[in-house]
Parts: C-alpha cells; structure tokens; sequence
C-alpha cells in the first residue's frame, strides 16, 4: 500500500498548481446528517492549503459552527488522479474531531476553482456534503 501511494504521489503532475503554489478556500455545507431543519445547523470554512508537491498539499483553516464549537482544521489533501481529491483534518478544539473527505475540483479559469466535497465526521458519526470555491495563488 506504501509503494503505491508514494508511487502516485511522484507521477507527472497536469494540474495547475504546482510545488509551493498556494490555495486559499472557502466553502459552506450544503447538507449534513445532524441538521435539525433550515438555518439551525450550519458551518463555514476557510482554509489555505500548501502544495508541498502537486499532487500532496498541507492546509491549516478555521471551522465556524452555528450551535456548536468552532474548530482549527489542520489536515492534508491528496491528488490521486485529477481534478479528484481526498482529504484528512484534524478539528482541534473543544469537542475535537476527524473529517475524512474526498471532492472535486473544477477550474473556472487558471486562477479560480469551484469545489465539491463529502466529508465523514468519524468522532460525532456524521456526514456532511460542503461546496466552496478556491483562488490558486502560485
């Protein structure tokens, strides 16, 4: 399993982002397993991603909550085939969790990006679906 990652991970890469690029995004859940109803459970995103390779990239963020605590996100993104991606963050803060994920990411030009993820709360046991958009600075 080792090889295979660290094989994928040295493959030529046909993205925009390159090595050292930075992504700075924001996103929204659209839906979530523990949403009550309209407006009662919501939460917002921001995060800035690393691209210490063009396929790997580090990101630290911010979690905003409606009734629940907020959360710094500390995690990483994994680019197996473009433009599809998996993701892991750690959410540190009272009441801490794992979000497992994986997304797409649609370029609307060279710069700007259009995202769609599902996140798996492993902790708290809930899925949540979030759209957000990227702004790639290199």
């Amino acid at each position: 399993m080792f090889m295979v990652f660290f094989s994928l991970i040295h493959l030529p890469g046909y993205g925009q982002q390159a090595a050292g690029s930075l992504l700075l995004s924001g996103g929204t859940d659209l839906a979530r397993t523990d949403a009550p109803g309209v407006i009662r459970r919501y939460q917002l995103g921001a995060e800035l991603n690393y691209f210490y390779l063009h396929s790997l990239s580090f990101l630290g963020g911010y979690e905003i909550n409606y009734n629940r605590p907020n959360h710094v996100a500390l995690g990483s993104r994994f680019y197996p085939i473009e433009p599809l991606f998996v993701r892991v963050r750690g959410l540190v803060g009272k009441e801490s969790d794992v979000a497992l994920g994986a997304g797409y990411s649609h370029n609307l030009t060279y710069r700007l990006r259009l995202e769609g993820m599902l996140d798996y709360y492993a902790v708290s046991n809930i899925f949540g679906l979030r759209v957000g958009i990227g702004f790639l600075i290199n």
